[in-house]
């Protein structure tokens, strides 16, 4: 309000000066007091610029400084937050330290108790005497010379009925009436011990187990757990023959007007005699393409198989070890969730991944054939020919099966529940044909 002010004013002098001091028919000309006073308004203007400009710049400072205080405010109350949660962590860590330490005072008394009860092994071999044997009692001693030569007897005569042994551990024979051993007669010389001595020596030949040498491997044992069966289990449902290669043979399973496969299982019992498998199964809906398939390839690869799930997309099975003309047991599941995929043999893991397929979903109302492809841009994926041999057991879930229930079916201990296909519907085309087998082992000489 003053600037204005003060600008009227100098306006008003002004025109004063200029009425004063203008003469009659003179030209308009400004006096040396209005030159100054235009001089002084215009100095104001821009010395009131200046303070502006000052006052702006002030006012941007006070906002920055007010920011960096709120800042510096918040990373102390998040360095405080730190130092809380270091300590915390430092007292957790302190709390596992004391319990490892007590774990491990515990693991040494146990190992200690464990050694005290362990007994010493027994030497089979009549040349391995004990460390101890001269201050070994008497009876001792005579009782573990008497069961070495007794045990070489026996190893140099197989026929002959031995000791008892049962789940591993040696026991000494019955005895008869006469307190001599039952089966095997023994000389005046290695006469029976006396009972005393049969009593002090039982605990160091029943505990032999725990020092014997671990059993070679067995050709169908698993990486993980016992041999798997040679000869499959019996009873597994209808069994399928697929004499050739021909693609008029199959067998067809119709999914039905279920909704659509965001997870699936495929287990089934094959043998093989061909050098590679083949068009294994193929699943396509009604008057599509191919949406799953499991498809042998050519003689490129003939150990190989491709799974292919959806338009084009396909990961690799080894499938070698289905191709000795044997019975095998396979399963595959997959799980739209994670994409994840697994494929056994023999309960044996040969194959896993994720990310396959991840959120696709297998359309409903299909046909699944087995033994050969379907026609569809994924029917052919190197296949080159349709499975020949025997199928059993087939069956298909709507979900992922767990590892152990695909190892209790690979045992032959049954089918897991709730499966959504099995063979007891399929329909038989061309030459496939079954098989009346009361065990799967019996089949393979059938044609």
């Amino acid at each position: 309000m003053a600037g204005m002010a003060l600008s009227l004013c100098l306006v008003l002098a002004a025109a004063l000066q200029g009425g004063l001091t203008r003469a009659p028919g003179s030209p308009a000309r400004p006096g040396p007091l209005l030159l100054r006073l235009r001089r002084l308004e215009e100095q104001f203007l821009r010395l009131q610029e200046v303070t502006l400009n000052h006052l702006q710049s002030i006012a941007s400072n006070y906002n920055i400084s007010y920011n960096i205080d709120g800042r510096f405010q918040a990373l102390a109350e998040q360095a405080e937050a730190a130092d809380a949660a270091r300590a915390a962590l430092a007292a957790e860590l302190a709390r596992l330290a004391a319990a490892g330490r007590r774990l491990r005072r515990r693991l040494k008394r146990l190992e200690g108790t464990v050694g005290a009860l362990s007994p010493q092994p027994l030497l089979t071999h009549p040349s391995a005497a004990p460390a101890e044997a001269g201050t070994a009692a008497p009876g001792v001693a005579d009782a573990a010379r008497s069961r070495g030569r007794q045990l070489e007897r026996q190893k140099g005569a197989r026929s002959t009925p031995g000791p008892r042994q049962q789940e591993g551990l040696w026991l000494p024979a019955a005895a008869g009436p006469g307190g001599a051993p039952g089966g095997d007669e023994e000389s005046p010389r290695d006469a029976a011990p006396a009972p005393q001595a049969v009593a002090a020596a039982l605990p160091t030949v029943t505990t032999a187990r725990q020092e014997q040498p671990p059993a070679p491997r067995q050709p169908g044992e698993a990486r993980h757990g016992p041999p798997v069966p040679q000869s499959p289990a019996c009873r597994t449902g209808a069994v399928l023959l697929f004499p050739n290669a021909s693609g008029e043979h199959g067998a067809v399973l119709a999914l039905g007007p279920h909704r659509g496969l965001r997870a699936v299982s495929l287990c089934a019992w094959l043998a093989t005699p061909a050098p590679r498998l083949g068009a294994l199964l193929s699943y396509a809906p009604e008057g599509g393409r191919s949406e799953l398939a499991v498809l042998g390839r050519g003689r490129d690869r003939p150990g190989s198989a491709r799974f292919t799930l959806g338009h084009g997309q396909f990961r690799e099975l080894p499938v070698a070890p289905l191709l000795d003309g044997k019975w095998h047991h396979l399963c595959l599941t997959w799980c739209s969730g994670q994409g994840r995929y697994r494929f056994y043999v023999d309960r044996r893991l040969l194959a896993a991944g994720s990310g396959f397929q991840q959120g696709y979903g297998i359309p409903a109302a299909g046909s699944l054939v087995l033994g050969r492809g379907q026609d569809g841009p994924n029917a052919d994926l190197g296949a080159g020919e349709a499975f020949v041999g025997h199928l059993a057991g087939f069956a298909l879930w709507r979900r992922a099966l767990l590892p152990g229930e695909v190892a209790r079916m690979a045992s032959g201990r049954g089918l897991p529940r709730g499966p959504l296909l099995t063979l007891a519907g399929a329909s038989l085309r061309g030459g496939v044909r079954s098989v009346a087998c009361p065990c799967l082992q019996r089949c393979l000489g059938r044609r």
